[in-house]
């Protein structure tokens, strides 16, 4: 039995070793055989860059497995690393090619601790570049974590100047604390959610509410939320009524939520779950 599950594993990690390997070398080969012999074509409409923003603390590893699980099953391409270092340089690595099927690509930041409003201008730096110079016109957004935060922030802060940045058509957030990181045991807070809101707001909800005018209307936004089911009603370190208090920031007309429940529901996790990749898939899919 033992040596069934060792090779059972020995299995796994090779089949997750291959597709890796495939798509981070494979993959953008034919892209680059283009760039050399001068091929450009335009891309289809449905095939918009997905353009993923890592969490508090987070690296170029949180949507590594992501982006190999949507190319492995051809949903997208991996194409663009960008590192926005804390002086607003970018590092750029990968390939883009209008041609390809939904270029996935990472924005990371170089102070992964910093507070959100660097981050936001840091996000902006990269989404100037990617329409100033690589022509990219609308994308959509994943984020987790505080990832999410950074985004509406720079929504709120600088996408009121849009011909400077690609158009946003969806937004996913993932386990992010829309109204603060207080968990407890037994599932209660001073932050949990009434009919009419949460009964008490973290200083960057209140503010996120407070310009919520700046956020476009028809903006789609799916709301990716965890609960371990172990009666802290959370996902580890964001409690569930934070994450659903973005129901009151965007238009109801255009948001979803969707909840995760058990061990993979586990903040760290969730972005590295199967059913997450599938909503998102589903989500972006039908709103191009």
């Amino acid at each position: 039995m033992r040596k069934t599950w060792i090779w059972t594993g020995a299995i796994i990690v090779a089949v997750l070793f291959f597709m890796a390997f495939r798509t981070a070398l494979l993959d953008p080969l034919g892209f680059r055989v283009k760039h050399a012999l001068h091929i450009t074509t335009a891309a289809k409409p449905e095939d918009a860059p997905i353009v993923f923003i890592h969490g508090y603390d987070g690296s170029n590893w949180t949507f590594f497995t992501t982006t190999v699980r949507y190319s492995a099953t051809d949903f997208g391409t991996r194409s663009l690393k960008l590192l926005v270092r804390e002086n607003g340089d970018i590092d750029i690595s990968g390939v883009y090619d209008k041609a390809m099927k939904r270029p996935m690509i990472r924005v990371n930041f170089e102070n992964p601790r910093s507070i959100i409003p660097n981050n936001a201008t840091w996000f902006s730096k990269a989404m100037e570049l990617l329409k100033k110079d690589y022509g990219i016109e609308d994308v959509d957004v994943v984020a987790h974590s505080y990832g999410g935060l950074t985004f509406v922030n720079f929504l709120q802060k600088y996408n009121y100047n849009a011909n400077y940045y690609p158009e946003v058509n969806t937004f996913t957030a993932i386990g992010t604390p829309f109204n603060g990181s207080v968990v407890s045991s037994d599932g209660k807070t001073p932050y949990d959610l009434t009919a009419n809101g949460p009964m008490k707001e973290s200083q960057y909800f209140r503010e996120m509410v407070e310009r919520r005018d700046r956020i476009p209307g028809d903006l789609k936004m799916l709301n990716i939320i965890g609960d371990l089911g172990d009666g802290s009603r959370s996902d580890g370190p964001v409690a569930v009524d934070s994450a659903k208090s973005a129901a009151f920031i965007f238009n109801s007309e255009n948001y979803q939520q969707v909840l995760f429940t058990g061990r993979f529901a586990q903040h760290s996790w969730l972005h590295a779950n199967i059913g997450v990749d599938s909503e998102i898939k589903d989500f972006i899919e039908a709103n191009r």
